[in-house]
């Protein structure tokens, strides 16, 4: 009857996990394709809506002498950061634990590409190496957050497993010490 119960539980936790990477993978494709759109669209950064709330802000900031080191490069670097993030954690829950290093590079690689289009293909657009750092950057924070929690869900497993495994070899002795 464990046995049955403990494939059934299987079969479960199966599908559960074929169901969240699909979600996973469709919430990476979606992610990556909005990145693209902002990323490689004809319009130059700094010339739209956002772009003219950042000069309002930083002008407001400015006259009152608040951070008046911070401009819209660093505002755009940020920014860029902030945006590769998802990328990064979305990548990490996709592949498996021993392949950790393959995200050193993936994130770097698809920054480079959008630069190397950016520089072939869009001519109003100029690629910039700050873009690859700053982007490759957001990709990283992502994916070590991604891995942390993995680690930490992981090892939480673990510690509930060896408490379940302990408390059936408890239950034995119980039962044995009562038939006796």
């Amino acid at each position: 009857m464990d046995a049955a119960i403990t494939l059934d539980q299987r079969a479960e936790t199966d599908v559960a996990s074929r169901f969240r990477r699909r979600l996973v993978l469709f919430a990476l494709f979606a992610y990556a394709a909005f990145v693209l759109l902002i990323t490689i669209s004809p319009q130059m950064p700094g010339t739209g809506y956002v772009a003219i709330a950042v000069d309002r802000l930083l002008l407001a900031l400015h006259s009152r002498g608040i951070l008046l080191e911070l401009g819209f490069l660093h505002i755009e670097f940020f920014g860029n950061i902030l945006m590769f993030v998802p990328l990064g954690i979305f990548a990490a829950l996709l592949l498996p634990r021993k392949a950790w290093w393959v995200l050193l590079f993936l994130g770097t690689a698809f920054s480079v590409a959008i630069e190397l289009f950016q520089a072939n293909f869009l001519p109003g657009r100029f690629p910039e190496v700050r873009d690859v750092i700053s982007n490759s950057t957001g990709f990283l924070i992502g994916a070590a957050m991604s891995v942390t929690l993995r680690l930490m869900v992981s090892y939480r497993d673990s510690l509930v497993e060896k408490d379940r495994i302990n408390a059936e070899k408890t239950a034995r002795a119980r039962n044995l010490a009562n038939q006796r």
